[in-house]
C-alpha cells in the first residue's frame, strides 16, 4: 500500500497516534492524506512523527485538537527543533499541506525547515487561532527568509492569522521559483503593502482572496494561466475585462462579486466584449453571494458574449431567473465546446423586496415549469457537455401533479444522453424529486443499458 487516507475523529491522543504511525508498519507510505480531529495531542509531536515516514512524497494533515497537553518547555523546544531540522533533511517529501491550530513554535519550524529543504516544491499552510489568550507573532525575518532562501518551492498558499503576523514584513527579495501562489484574507493586506507580487516574476497561478489593481497584477505576470480575484469595484471589474479582451494567455479566470455595486450597465458590457473577443479563456467562473441580488440586465450582456464565445469549456455561474434565462439556456444549448456548466439560480432582482416565503413560492414553480423544461431541452441538443450542475435556493414544499412528468422527462433524457457523466440538482429539494428518481431508477437504468451498452451509467446526485 502506497496511499493513505484516514479519518480518526474518535478521540485521538498522543500515545493512540504514536502506536499508529510507526514507521515499520507504514513503510512503503507515499501519499498520506490525513484529518484528526477532537482528542487530545501536540500538533508539532503529530507532524513530526508523519514526516518519520521513510518514503513519504505528499502529505495533507488537518489537525483540530480539542485540548493540548500540557508538556515540558524544554522537551517542546527540542521538539520543535527536531521539526525544523526533519523537515531541512527531508530527502522525499514533494507536497506538504498543513491545516492547524496556529502555534507560533510550530509555524516557525514548518517554515524555518521549508527553507533549508530541497525537496518540497509545493507548501500549503492554513492556521487557525486558538482559543485566547493568542500566542505570540512569529519572530521577524522568518517568512522574508524562506521567500529568499528557498529555491525548490513552486507553489505556495498560506492563511495566517493577522496576530500571528512579525510586527513587520519587509520583502525586498524573492528567489524562491514560485509559479503558484495563493494569497489568503488574512495575510493579503500585509504582503500587498509589502509590494510582494512585484517581486515574484513568473507566476502562472495566483489566487487572491482580497482585492488586487488588475493591471498591476498583468504587468507583473503577463503569462498567468489561471487567475481568482475578488472584485468589490464596477471600475476594476471593467479593467480586468478589457485587459483580457486581448489576453491570449489566461485559460482559467474565477471571480467574486463582492458588492451589488459591481452590477452596472459598463460592467456588462465589458463582459460581453470580453467573452465575444477573448477566444483562449477556458474555464469561467462568477462568483456571486447567495443574498446579494444580481440585476436582470446582467443575463442579457452574459448571454450575448456566450453566443459569440467559442473557446469556453467550463462555466460557473448564478443568474436571475427571468425571461431571459430560456435565452441563456438556448445559447448554451448551441455552444458545444461548453462540457462542464454549473447554474445557480436566484430570484429576480425585482422580488428583492420579497420576504424568503415570498421567494419560495415565486420560486418554486418557475423551478418546475421554465428551469426544468429548459434543461430537458438543452441536453437534448448539447451532446458533448459531460458534467452539468443545477441550484436553486428558494424552493418551497409547494407540489403539483403536472410537474411529476416534467421531473421524469429530465430524468430520461438523462440517462439516454450521449455523453452526459454527471449531474447534480442542489439546493432546498423537493421529496418529489428525490422520490422520482429512485420510483423510477431501474426503469432509467434498464433503458440505458440497453441503448448505450457501452456507456457508463450517468451519476445523479442530489
Amino acid at each position: 500500500c502506497k496511499r493513505l487516507e484516514v479519518c480518526l475523529m474518535d478521540q485521538p491522543t498522543n500515545d493512540l497516534l504514536h502506536k499508529f504511525l510507526q514507521p515499520s508498519l507504514l513503510y512503503n507510505i507515499q501519499e498520506c492524506y490525513c484529518v484528526l480531529t477532537n482528542g487530545q495531542f501536540v500538533p508539532c509531536f503529530v507532524l513530526l512523527q508523519f514526516l518519520n515516514l521513510p518514503q513519504l512524497k505528499i502529505l495533507h494533515l488537518e489537525m483540530s485538537p480539542n485540548t493540548i497537553p500540557t508538556v515540558d518547555n524544554t522537551h517542546y523546544t527540542n521538539k520543535c527543533t527536531e521539526l525544523e531540522e526533519c523537515i531541512e533533511m527531508n530527502s522525499t517529501l514533494q507536497e506538504m499541506k498543513i491545516v492547524c491550530i496556529g502555534i507560533t513554535s510550530t509555524i516557525a519550524s514548518i517554515v524555518r525547515g521549508v527553507t533549508r529543504n530541497k525537496t518540497i516544491t509545493s507548501l500549503t499552510m492554513h492556521m487557525h487561532l486558538a482559543p485566547p489568550p493568542p500566542p505570540p507573532p512569529l519572530p521577524d525575518g522568518v517568512i522574508e527568509q524562506l521567500l529568499k532562501d528557498n529555491n525548490t518551492l513552486q507553489a505556495l498558499s498560506l492563511d495566517i492569522p493577522d496576530e500571528l503576523l512579525p510586527s513587520s514584513l519587509n520583502i525586498v527579495e524573492v528567489n524562491t521559483p514560485l509559479t503558484a501562489l495563493e494569497m489568503r484574507e488574512c495575510w493579503s493586506g500585509k504582503l500587498m503593502t509589502s509590494s510582494l507580487l512585484p517581486y515574484i516574476k513568473g507566476l502562472h497561478c495566483l489566487i487572491l482572496h482580497d482585492p488586487y489593481p488588475p493591471h498591476l497584477l498583468f504587468l507583473s505576470h503577463p503569462s498567468l494561466h489561471t487567475l481568482a480575484l475578488p472584485l468589490d469595484t464596477a471600475e476594476s471589474a471593467i479593467e480586468l475585462f478589457t485587459i483580457l479582451q486581448t489576453n491570449t494567455t489566461l485559460k482559467a479566470l474565477s471571480v467574486w462579486i463582492m458588492e451589488e455595486r459591481v452590477y452596472i450597465s459598463s460592467m456588462g458590457t465589458s463582459l460581453q466584449e470580453m467573452l465575444t473577443q477573448n477566444q483562449t479563456l477556458k474555464y469561467l467562473e462568477i462568483i456571486n453571494d447567495w443574498y446579494r441580488d444580481i440585476p436582470s440586465s446582467f443575463l442579457s450582456f452574459l448571454t450575448t458574449g456566450l453566443r459569440h464565445n467559442t473557446s469556453l469549456q467550463q462555466l460557473s455561474v448564478s443568474i436571475p431567473l427571468n425571461e431571459e434565462m430560456r435565452t441563456f439556456i438556448n445559447v448554451i444549448s448551441q455552444r458545444n465546446n461548453l462540457t462542464e456548466l454549473e447554474v445557480n439560480f436566484k430570484p429576480d432582482q425585482s422580488y428583492s423586496n420579497c420576504s424568503w416565503e415570498e421567494k419560495k413560492q415565486i420560486m418554486t414553480p418557475l423551478f418546475h415549469e421554465q428551469v426544468l423544461p429548459a434543461v430537458t431541452n438543452m441536453l437534448q441538443s448539447h451532446t458533448t457537455i459531460r458534467l452539468l450542475r443545477i441550484g436553486c435556493q428558494y424552493n418551497g414544499e409547494s407540489f403539483q401533479s403536472n410537474w411529476i412528468e416534467l421531473v421524469q422527462h429530465l430524468y430520461e433524457t438523462i440517462f439516454i444522453h450521449p455523453s452526459l457523466e454527471y449531474i447534480e440538482i442542489t439546493g432546498y429539494l423537493y421529496h418529489h424529486l428525490i422520490d422520482t428518481f429512485k420510483d423510477k431508477k431501474k426503469t432509467l437504468i434498464d433503458k440505458h443499458r440497453k441503448e448505450q451498452p457501452h456507456k457508463p451509467l450517468p451519476i445523479v446526485n442530489f
